[in-house]
């Protein structure tokens, strides 16, 4: 078990939730419709994705300190892990999401904001990544 934080009680002067209407903010599969960071091509294994999550097309706040997405993997065959923590920052050595059968599988992950609200996501396999934002932490 990995422990990202903590939630406090209302009033103790921590960041305020706030829930946005689910949508997407990368999808790295062929024909998706996305570009730039956010779009194909699929990351090759071994590698990391950086995505300003501020920028994509979701209206995500540059005050936001942390997101609650939900990651999906769509492997062409297994992959170990997937590490999703803020830009910036070192890579930590624990996993978001696994599919060691090669599955697609989802999780939620509530995620820091990491250097102009960008997050980093390392796969050890190739991968195609489907991000959407469910809401944010802020001030």
């Amino acid at each position: 078990m990995d422990i990202n934080g903590y939630f406090a009680p209302p009033g103790a002067g921590g960041l305020n939730f706030a829930p946005v209407t689910p949508c997407r903010v990368a999808d790295t599969r062929t024909n998706s419709g996305f570009g730039g960071a956010f779009g194909p091509p699929t990351p090759a294994g071994g590698s990391t994705r950086t995505m300003p999550a501020p920028s994509g097309g979701c209206g995500l706040p540059a005050t936001a300190r942390a997101y609650a997405f939900n990651v999906t993997v769509v492997p062409p065959g297994p992959l170990a892990f997937l590490t999703a923590w803020p830009a910036g920052l070192a890579q930590p050595l624990v996993s978001t999401l696994n599919s060691f059968r090669g599955f697609v599988v989802a999780n939620a992950a509530l995620v820091p904001a990491g250097a102009n609200g960008a997050v980093s996501f390392f796969v050890t396999d190739p991968s195609d990544l489907i991000v959407d934002v469910n809401g944010y932490f802020g001030p």
